[in-house]
């Protein structure tokens, strides 16, 4: 016999999870309204985001509606096939009745991914509130006890970038590569070279070698918006118009100018808003790549040991401070942000999108990476990214196409996401030692700027998401610089 209609149970549920939705969206309007309208913090930018809140917090309230609307209308969709299957017999159809058993299982499942899901911000915030605690007593000891307190401390360090690499390979059935196995080997031993010397001068020196420390950013600075090279006020060059994919290169290429300026003495990133009539604001963020060769640990932190640790897999403190200047910039939740970067810049850009924690906070859309080995990183495939590399620059190459040696002496290069990647002809300069010439940010920006009128780039930048981040009107951007680097 053939039956047609709801299944009345799956049909019970949807409604009990379209009700659901429906309130949790209602009461984060209510919840966050009287924190937004309390907030200590005062001037244009407050009143303008106040304002915004209030045709934000409508459309919340709208989707809340709609979601209970539907909520209702399967609810009375479910009793009207209930109706339906109990006629000529008095009761409900027995095919039809709900099961107590699977009650309980759905019961049991929900309450279980809520439980999951409160029990990650438990173990997140108890991990954040020992690690605060912990710098904070090292920050106040004297320098022995800070010495040995940071050297042991990177250990532990290394030590869990080691067993997160090997999760990694448990839960995705693939081996680390090769290039992540030499980072973090070298990164292990750096660190227990560091706790060698420190115990043997009891604390009183640490070499701090390959020690990558603990994220700063500053305050994000004004920068002026313009025609390329152009100087502001301040006498910063300004932040390009965002009109092309070449613009975007340009305004990453620009950040590397920041680095010993006032605010920035080390090296920044820069972050621009592009606010179109009838559309939220969109984010750029703009990341310049290594400005620093040393392995000292020193207070810039896009340097040798940054270069390491995003090759081992792991998010660098530069990564964590560019996510700390876009806390700074106040970047809201659900606004649309792409990640430019050249070199370790691409890196980080690739790092940060690959995160949960980072994609959970920033609505990560759009990826641009120039000059950057991005192949072993795990890019989420709701993010378009787009990979531009000379043919002859060494440098995208330098993670072997994600080359994996497996047990039994197998390598295998694969890629680990769905990124456009464009080669580009090398321009027409001298190579320079193993073609290293061809990686000059600014030579990508002249090439892009030939190729983009067609072809994949032309495709890239044309796409709705991409689309968000480009106009000609200057009048609709404003950028900022901020410093970031670490802390020993």
């Amino acid at each position: 016999m053939t039956f047609y209609g709801m299944d009345v149970e799956s049909g019970r549920r949807l409604s009990e999870e379209l009700a659901r939705a429906s309130d949790r969206l209602a009461a984060l309007s209510r919840s966050l309204t009287p924190l937004i309208q309390g907030s200590p913090w005062k001037g244009a930018d407050a009143q303008k985001f106040t304002d915004e809140w209030t045709g934000q917090r409508t459309k919340l309230i709208s989707t809340a509606d709609a979601l209970a609307a539907a909520s209702n209308a399967v609810k009375r969709n479910v009793e009207e096939q209930v109706a339906a299957s109990s006629k000529g017999t008095g009761r409900p159809s027995a095919a039809q009745a709900p099961s107590f058993f699977d009650s309980l299982v759905g019961s049991v499942a929900v309450t279980a991914g809520d439980l999951w899901d409160t029990g990650g911000n438990v173990t997140t915030a108890v991990q954040d509130t020992a690690g605060n605690l912990w710098n904070s007593v090292q920050d106040s000891a004297p320098l022995p006890i800070r010495n040995l307190m940071d050297a042991q401390g990177n250990v532990a360090s290394q030590a869990r970038d080691a067993m997160d690499m090997g999760w990694r390979w448990l839960t995705s059935g693939e081996p680390p590569s090769v290039t992540e196995l030499v980072s973090n080997g070298l990164l292990m031993a750096a660190t227990m070279e560091n706790l060698q010397a420190t115990a043997l001068t009891l604390g009183l020196f640490n070499p701090h070698l390959l020690d990558d420390g603990r994220p700063v950013a500053g305050e994000p600075i004004p920068v002026g918006v313009g025609t390329p090279n152009d100087i502001d006020s301040n006498r910063r060059l300004v932040t390009p118009v965002p009109s092309t994919i070449s613009a975007l290169l340009d305004a990453t290429d620009t950040a590397y100018s920041d680095a010993g300026k006032s605010g920035v003495p080390d090296t920044g990133v820069r972050i621009t808003t592009v606010e179109k009539p009838g559309e939220p604001p969109a984010y750029i963020v703009s990341i310049p790549g290594t400005t620093r060769w040393l392995p000292d640990g020193a207070a810039n932190s896009t340097d040798l040991t940054g270069n390491l640790e995003l090759a081992g897999g792991n998010l660098s403190t530069a990564a964590e401070a560019v996510r700390l200047a876009m806390e700074q910039a106040a970047i809201p939740e659900g606004a649309p942000v792409m990640l430019s970067g050249h070199s370790q810049g691409g890196m980080i850009a690739a790092a940060l999108a690959s995160d949960g924690s980072f994609t959970d906070r920033f609505n990560v859309t759009n990826l641009v990476t120039f000059g950057s080995p991005v192949d072993s990183t795990p890019i989420p495939p709701s993010i378009d990214v787009l990979a531009l590399q000379h043919a002859g620059d060494p440098v995208p190459k330098v993670d072997l196409a994600d080359s994996t040696a497996w047990p039994g002496g197998i390598v295998t290069a694969t890629r680990d996401n769905g990124a456009t990647i464009v080669e580009l002809p090398n321009p027409d300069i001298d190579a320079g030692i193993a073609g290293i010439n061809y990686h000059d940010a600014n030579r990508y920006v002249d090439s892009v700027s030939q190729y983009e009128a067609g072809g994949p780039i032309a495709h890239y930048s044309e796409q709705q998401s991409t689309q968000r981040f480009l106009t000609m009107d200057a009048s609709q951007v404003t950028s900022t610089v901020t410093n970031v680097s670490r802390k020993q």
